[in-house]
């Protein structure tokens, strides 16, 4: 098993523990409620007894020529034959038959007899079950087990289904020398009409009489087979009134439901969880095998203005800084060579205007020197995080004159491609507002290729392109930078849209340098050892 699967697995298990420990009262509550409830319920059933019967199925005996010729058994029952019988309606009568012929309550009594016959019509049975302990050669012992509201009526039950299963089966057995029997008494009486029409001293009449002494025999032989004749089954064990009831156990029945109730309801609330699931923290992206560079907090202020601010020494700072760190480190600096970065997220509204805004200021404030280019050209933001207004214009490498320009605009007139000095070494290349026609030549070779010199002269240049799920500029840009980092909002990706995001990029030969969470709460465990003490919201 390879380590990222082990951490996949790791982390799942995590999340749903973290996800039954969030939810437990949801599982807890119907617990509480459906365990009582059942226990009452089941104590103020009445009680149910059952007796039982044991019968053996037997093979003839051959050890005695003489016995064996003087009787007939039936033989062998095919599997699940008994069960069939005795919840036949020939056998269902035969025991009220039975039951009628006891000295029972009439009201208990005809209680059975409706149920028997109910049951019948549903082909589902309670009253009288069979259970069967057989070989191979369907040898063994039938349990007969009868269910009723009394010892006494229970018992008797299972007598009476054991009494009508007998004697089907002695019935069975007997059938076959009846028929035999009946066959040749009607020849005997074939031959005594034909005697009385022929003459005593004829040699038809001597023949007749020898016929009529064979079939006497046979007679007397058939009559001798059909009292002897036994069925397979022989009682075991009668049945005897029970000492205790087999239901309602309410202690028992109460503790499988509250069992049932806790995995059901813990089955709900994880199924809820993972139908409307969110990314949460670091543990759900490292799952997926993506490093995360660091957590950004939610921020009490929404205006965008405010956040170089928080970057530079507000709620932003320590946090903001940590990711720094991570992201020097992933990019392996090297001297005289500008380190440049996409910044995208899989959705529109996760906050990576607001982060490209906060690591640039970290950056800056770290002493590098700065380039923001605004690449979402279809909703440009970045010229709302900084105060531009009188800041000058400063040509880009390439242009010979500094002019106040856009993105598209730079790159249909390279010469004039400039950036504004937002002053404490950042510089913001603007995007503009552009159509979708224009917004196509983002994805041109031509254009990666003319916005990569404009890196020169910077230390950092950090590109805020569109969401990558939404159009390709994001991955047409990456190739010609260090890489991606991917921000996800905590409590608002689903990881389905995380991990489509990331097989887009591996799909492409792009390099995710790491994702950032953003949006992080104190609930959902926001830290980095630092404490903050205000619940933060921002759009």
């Amino acid at each position: 098993m390879s380590s990222a699967t082990q951490i996949r697995e790791n982390g799942n298990s995590s999340n749903i523990l973290t996800i039954l420990q969030r939810r437990w009262m949801h599982v807890l509550l119907p617990a509480l409620l459906v365990g009582p409830s059942v226990y009452i319920s089941s104590r103020n059933q009445p009680p149910t007894y059952q007796a039982s019967t044991s019968l053996m199925s037997v093979v003839p005996d051959t050890s005695n020529s003489f016995v064996g010729s003087a009787s007939i058994t039936a033989s062998q029952l095919p599997p699940g034959a008994v069960e069939k019988v005795i919840h036949s309606r020939s056998t269902v009568e035969q025991i009220s038959k039975i039951l009628d012929s006891q000295s029972i309550d009439p009201a208990a009594r005809q209680a059975i007899e409706r149920s028997l016959q109910q049951e019948l019509s549903t082909g589902t049975f309670r009253r009288i079950t069979v259970r069967a302990r057989l070989d191979a050669l369907q040898r063994g012992v039938y349990d007969i087990n009868a269910t009723a509201e009394t010892p006494q009526l229970a018992s008797e039950l299972a007598t009476a289904a054991t009494d009508a299963l007998l004697k089907w089966d002695l019935e069975r057995a007997q059938a076959g020398v009846s028929r035999a029997r009946q066959n040749i008494q009607q020849q005997l009486d074939n031959i005594n009409t034909q005697l009385k029409g022929t003459p005593p001293s004829s040699l038809e009449y001597e023949s007749l009489v020898s016929a009529r002494g064979q079939l006497l025999l046979s007679l007397a032989q058939a009559s001798a087979f059909e009292q002897g004749a036994k069925g397979n089954l022989s009682l075991l064990a009668e049945a005897n009134p029970p000492l205790r009831p087999i239901a309602p156990r309410p202690t028992r029945t109460a503790a499988i439901a509250t069992l049932l109730a806790l995995i059901g309801a813990a089955a709900t609330v994880l199924l809820l969880e993972l139908s409307r699931r969110k990314i949460r923290s670091a543990a759900d992206i490292i799952g997926i095998g993506v490093s995360v560079l660091g957590e950004l907090p939610r921020l009490r202020r929404s205006q965008r203005s405010s956040m170089v601010n928080a970057a530079m020494s507000g709620e932003l700072y320590e946090p903001a800084g940590f990711i720094r760190v991570n992201l020097s480190t992933a990019l392996a600096e090297q001297h005289g060579q500008p380190s440049a970065f996409v910044v995208t997220s899989s959705r529109p509204g996760e906050g990576k205007s607001t982060v490209v805004a906060t690591l640039a200021s970290s950056f800056a404030a770290s002493g590098k020197k700065v380039l923001v280019i605004d690449l979402d050209v279809h909703r440009p933001t970045q010229h709302e995080y900084w105060n531009v207004s009188g800041r000058p214009w400063i040509a880009l490498h390439g242009a010979h004159q500094a002019q106040q320009t856009t993105l598209l605009q730079a790159y249909q007139k390279p010469e004039h491609a400039s950036a504004i000095d937002i002053g404490g070494g950042i510089y913001l290349l603007p995007a503009g507002q552009a159509s979708r026609r224009e917004a196509g030549v983002l994805t041109t070779a031509q254009f990666s290729q003319r916005i990569k010199q404009w890196f020169h002269g910077f230390d950092i240049v950090i590109l805020d392109s569109a969401p990558i799920l939404s159009v390709a500029d994001a991955v047409n840009i990456a190739p010609h930078t260090n890489g991606v980092v991917l921000v996800t909002e905590a409590n608002g990706t689903a990881p389905g849209e995380f991990e489509k995001s990331v097989q887009l990029m591996k799909g492409n030969q792009v390099n995710l340098i790491g994702a950032i969470i953003n949006k992080i709460t104190q609930r959902d465990g926001y830290g980095y050892g630092y404490t903050y003490n205000r619940q933060y919201s921002r759009d």
